[in-house]
């Protein structure tokens, strides 16, 4: 893991995996609250899945552009060192392109399915959350990482792709 530039992106992008982080905490716990009410209440909390599907898909999309900021994704860099240092800077700055591209993709896409979901007004099946709710962290967490992604080809660091 390299560390990147502590500008404002690189505290926001760490703010946001750390509400991300406490939201997942909050689905454990909530889901434990549930565990626990059934077998020594006979009670269950209506809607939990739903709920469930929420706190983790919000966790996960606030925890992407900390991980795209921090360089921190999984990669194989056998070869990629052994590189000479200026083909590195180049290969970082064509990666960091790529994924960008790919990630403005995916909220395009993403921002249709959920212009739809929005139109017909379509909600969760337990709890009858609006769908749109679901698909924000989507929106949003790639769209950040998208912008660290573009960050990133400005001001490659040659450490990996």
């Amino acid at each position: 893991m390299t560390g990147a530039v502590n500008g404002p992106l690189s505290r926001f992008c760490r703010g946001c995996a750390a509400v991300g982080v406490t939201v997942l905490l909050a689905c454990a716990l909530v889901t434990v609250a549930d565990v626990v009410g059934r077998r020594s209440l006979g009670l269950s909390l209506p809607g939990l899945i739903d709920l469930s599907q929420l706190l983790v898909m919000t966790s996960v999309f606030l925890c992407i552009p900390y991980t795209f900021e921090r360089r921190a994704n999984v990669e194989v860099d056998l070869l990629y060192q052994r590189l000479p240092r200026p083909l590195r800077r180049v290969l970082s700055v064509l990666w960091a392109l790529a994924s960008a591209a790919f990630l403005l993709v995916v909220v395009w896409h993403a921002g249709r399915a959920a212009g739809q979901v929005l139109e017909y007004g379509e909600r969760s099946p337990t709890l009858a959350l609006p769908m749109i709710v679901y698909w924000l962290p989507i929106l949003f967490g790639c769209g950040l990482a998208g912008l660290v992604c573009l960050r990133q080809a400005m001001k490659p660091s040659g450490h990996g792709p």
